[in-house]
């Protein structure tokens, strides 16, 4: 439960600032834990960003491999692809910036 509330947190300050701009202390609060507790569960702040990625890029990957493993035809797959992301990205706005900016660092 613990591991959730930090990721939680961890992807808003991630969200509204980015990597750089994001403090250790800031996700330890907002998680409402100490800071060594949040070192106990990740190690650094990359260690952290890397799950939170992960839990992002999570969230997509069922549902866009049920797409590619359908047997329907390459237009109906592009077609579905394409409405499984205007669903997500509806359902998570933030996210495709956030993805975007930090594969560009």
């Amino acid at each position: 439960m613990t591991e959730k509330l930090i990721l939680k947190a961890a992807k808003k300050v991630f969200i509204d600032k980015g990597f750089d701009g994001a403090r250790m202390q800031e996700i330890a609060d907002l998680a409402g834990i100490n800071k060594a507790l949040l070192h106990y569960y990740f190690r650094s702040k990359e260690k952290m960003f890397d799950a939170v990625f992960e839990d992002v890029f999570m969230q997509f990957l069922p549902e866009v491999t049920e797409v590619m493993n359908s047997e329907i035809t390459l237009f109906d797959k592009i077609k579905t692809f394409v409405d499984v992301y205007i669903t997500a990205l509806l359902k998570n706005p933030h996210i495709p910036i956030f993805v975007l900016h930090e594969l560009s660092r």
